[in-house]
């Protein structure tokens, strides 16, 4: 009687353990198949490469409202980035390089993560570095959020059919970087 009970048991833990996993899998399907949907351009928006670029809005330093969808046609840049950050430090005279090398094929975005930084030293950062492309104020986080940065520095580059070619967390070399701009630009 007691070997049948321990076997009912360890039916039911495995049932229970069964269903566990297929709830988990179908609320994860249906979260990722929600995430994005009604994207400029239809289609999944997911910060995954290959996936359409979540659509977001922010302004500039300046005040300027800047839309990602709306520069489909051109290949976009996305850099997130903060002050305090020393790898974001390290990159920023790379990435200028790289603007004043690419800008005027490529849309070049720094994305200040202003929800974990101080405002001024953001944009003394953006005068030190001597940032000639527009520099973003994601004051909610909401933007991070949406891409999932999880490490900063994060460069996202996105294809003129607006989908992620490449999604890197952490600091590019200058190499790197010359070889994943010349990429975005020959996709065309």
């Amino acid at each position: 009687m007691a070997g049948k009970r321990t076997s009912g048991i360890g039916f039911t833990l495995f049932v229970v353990v069964v269903v566990l996993i297929a709830v988990a899998v179908v609320m994860n399907t249906r979260q990722m198949n929600s995430f994005g949907e009604g994207s400029a351009g239809g289609g999944t928006a997911l910060p995954i490469k290959g996936y359409l670029a979540p659509d977001f809005t922010l302004k500039s330093f300046e005040g300027q409202s800047v839309t990602l969808s709306l520069e489909r046609g051109k290949p976009v840049f996305l850099n997130f980035w903060a002050s305090w950050c020393p790898p974001c430090q390290a990159e920023t005279p790379d990435l200028v390089e790289m603007h004043k090398k690419y800008g005027d094929k490529i849309a070049f975005y720094g994305i200040n993560l202003t929800h974990e930084d101080d405002r001024q030293k953001a944009l003394d950062f953006i005068r030190n570095y001597k940032i000639d492309y527009p520099v973003l104020s994601d004051v909610e986080g909401k933007v991070a959020d949406l891409y999932r940065v999880q490490a900063i520095p994060t460069s996202v580059f996105i294809g003129s059919d607006g989908k992620i070619a490449e999604l890197v967390q952490g600091m590019l070399t200058k190499q790197d970087m010359d070889r994943l701009f010349q990429q975005l630009e020959s996709a065309k």
